[in-house]
């Protein structure tokens, strides 16, 4: 199943309430890009259509930053909400419990992530030779990453990350 952008931050919004970790629009921005980066590494598929852009600070949901921006530096103590505009009706979009592999790999992702601040994910996300890296120009905006760079960066990533942790 593809979901949207929102679905994914749903769920990290509501992993970092149990732990009672703050998430701010920055950090949120960048682990909803690796959600869909490990997604993708690990499935082939893409976690949701949205494209990854490149912006100043690294890539970018374009729709979960327009939706959070106003939280700027501060905890995001909302949720991603979605109207349906046949009846008006607002609704939570959330990655269902069903889907085993998708909530495993966020639940991944999140363990994986969840301590580094807004500005380490940045970072980390800057890399030299990275998706973001190969096409970021100062100044532009929309820039799209490409699919399989991001893929392939993060199947050498997950890789080193599973042989540090078997050893």
């Amino acid at each position: 199943m593809t979901y949207k952008p929102q679905h994914v931050a749903n769920f990290f919004l509501d992993k970092a309430d149990e732990d009672g970790i703050a998430v701010t629009q920055l950090k949120l921005i960048k682990l909803v890009y690796i959600a869909y980066a490990w997604y993708l590494a690990l499935t082939g598929k893409r976690l949701f259509s949205e494209p990854i852009e490149a912006w100043q600070h690294g890539p970018v949901v374009e729709s979960i930053y327009h939706e959070f921006k106003h939280f700027k530096k501060s905890k995001i103590v909302g949720r991603s909400v979605e109207v349906d505009f046949d009846d008006w009706e607002t609704f939570t979009p959330h990655v269902p419990d069903s889907d085993k592999e998708t909530n495993l790999i966020l639940g991944k992702v999140w363990a994986s992530y969840r301590r580094f601040s807004a500005w380490d994910l940045r970072n980390k996300t800057h890399e030299a030779g990275g998706p973001w890296h190969k096409v970021y120009k100062r100044g532009e905006e929309g820039i799209v990453l490409n699919d399989d760079d991001i893929q392939a960066h993060y199947i050498k990533k997950i890789t080193l990350y599973l042989d540090q942790t078997t050893n």
